[in-house]
């Protein structure tokens, strides 16, 4: 039966297995694209057959660019969050600091305290870090700011809080502040129980941020509840923010549990007076319509300069002064002129003495010690002993001196009296001098005069041999005359090298 299907098939029919497009066995190369139409000939139509311009579609029967769909869908081109810098369209003018001159000094309080520790060490402190122990506090740091008057608008005016230096150039920013910072410092508050809200109510209003309930929008509790949510959870936002996120709820399990949580109210009374029986009690809102009548006015303060310490101008709502006061601590951070200015006077009034190391251009350096030169002659040997160590190796610190009993003692008393100095940062001590040595170029220096000696034996080898020769001399007296100029000559150079360190 196989062998009959198998006659049957004719394979004939199929063709050729040539299974390659029609487009690949033509003589002509393949075009990728759209292909033109081509003559009979061959022949290419000419540029003159084709479609006149008239017959196109006109430019202004198009449809209008802002008619398109959908197109008035779209977010305005600045209203798109986080683009550009800080939520800024890309081509918006770029915000300008505050145009006021701004000196940077020290707080007073933070310049008592670092005072009094130098008054009680002998060590002595660069300028500069001491300048910069201030400018890596904001809180020591305070600043004084001058506003200046431009030609088309005033300088800008400055209202302040008497209590904590707050400040900004709206008073309504001070007097918010003062709520909410400096009530508590008048009024104590307290909570208590009450009988839950009476009513039928249809809903109750929901946070949508925290989930939490706020009663019903018909109370009248129901905008200071609001107000204490911004002021306690979401400072940053503003009443209309906030209010967008407020959900209705119109669930009966709901309006129970806020009912049953509406138990308990907070109450202000006088400062002091929380425990005392028969005070009368107030609201938020009557506690603060007090403050504003008898407190407020003896808090805000409207200076011509601005005095203001760097922590708190950091936190002003009015950018331009942070801005500008930014630039100015940046500025001192790579130079601290200003700091260092302010900080030399006010240590030289309390009789701090300065001193500059190396040269007359080297680093400054400030310490409550009287420096003078020690006077070997008229001291004890080890007294004498340990200055001369200092002298010979400055920059030396503990561990370099001489291992003997009752050194570090008299270390301890030459420092006290000014007679070496002690660098507090590195931790070394030198001589006395006009520009006292510092830094660790100088261990290199006396490491190198300290192996000088070690490497001149040679010299003194020939004077050794000629010993005998001089003995051989008849006059045997004259001996000790030969030695006494020998001695005397490796005296000499000790002596120069000694004075030279010195």
């Amino acid at each position: 039966m196989e062998q009959e299907d198998n006659a049957k098939l004719d394979l004939g029919s199929l063709g050729s297995f040539d299974f390659t497009p029609d487009w690949a066995r033509k003589d002509a190369g393949v075009t990728v694209g759209k292909v033109r139409p081509e003559r009979a000939d061959g022949e290419r139509k000419p540029f003159g057959d084709r479609k006149p311009s008239g017959d196109r579609k006109p430019f202004g029967e198009r449809k209008p660019f802002g008619d398109r769909k959908q197109f008035g869908d779209r977010k305005p081109f600045g209203d798109r969050k986080g683009f550009g810098d800080r939520g800024r369209p890309r081509f918006a003018e770029k915000p300008q600091p505050l145009d006021a001159e701004v000196k940077v000094l020290p707080e007073s309080k933070a310049l008592g305290t670092v005072m009094r520790k130098l008054q009680g060490d002998c060590h002595a402190y660069k300028l500069k870090d001491l300048a910069y122990f201030f400018l890596d506090n904001p809180g020591s740091v305070l600043l004084k700011i001058t506003p200046k008057a431009q030609p088309d608008k005033p300088a800008a005016a400055f209202c302040q809080c008497k209590a904590c230096g707050f400040a900004s150039t709206k008073e309504e920013d001070v007097i918010e502040h003062a709520l909410s910072a400096h009530l508590s410092d008048y009024y104590d508050s307290k909570v208590i129980e009450v009988e839950p809200p009476k009513g039928n109510f249809s809903c109750v209003a929901k946070c949508g941020l925290s989930g939490v309930l706020l009663g019903p929008p018909n109370i009248h509790e129901f905008n200071a509840t609001v107000r204490e949510m911004i002021r306690t959870r979401y400072p940053d936002m503003s009443e209309e923010q906030y209010r967008s996120r407020i959900e209705m709820v119109r669930d009966a399990d709901a309006i129970e549990e806020w009912r049953k949580g509406a138990t308990k109210k907070t109450v202000f009374v006088p400062k002091g007076q929380a425990d005392t029986e028969g005070v009368a009690t107030m609201t938020r809102e009557q506690a603060e319509g007090e403050f504003r009548r008898n407190v407020l006015p003896s808090l805000i303060d409207r200076p011509k300069n601005l005095m203001i310490t760097a922590e708190v101008a950091l936190k002003s709502p009015v950018k331009p002064l942070v801005w500008a006061v930014r630039d100015a601590l940046e500025a001192e951070r790579r130079i601290p002129a200003g700091m260092c200015f302010a900080l030399r006077g006010a240590l030289h009034h309390r009789k701090f003495n300065f001193f500059r190391a190396n040269d007359a251009r080297g680093p400054e350096f400030v310490t409550s010690a009287e420096l003078k030169e020690f006077d070997a002659a008229h001291a004890i040997p080890e007294l004498a002993s340990v200055a001369k160590f200092i002298a010979e190796h400055p920059c030396c610190d503990k561990s370099e001196l001489p291992q003997e009993e009752g050194v570090l003692q008299h270390l301890q008393w030459l420092v006290s009296t000014g007679h070496v100095v002690a660098f507090a940062k590195m931790g070394v001590y030198s001589a006395v001098e006009k520009f006292p040595k510092y830094g660790p170029q100088w261990k290199k220096r006396s490491a190198k005069k300290a192996e000088a000696p070690a490497d001149q034996p040679a010299p003194e080898q020939p004077a050794a041999q000629e010993q005998p020769v001089a003995q051989e001399q008849p006059a045997a007296q004259e001996q000790p005359a030969a030695q006494e100029p020998i001695e005397e000559k490796k005296e000499e150079p000790q002596n120069e090298a000694s004075t030279q360190l010195a």
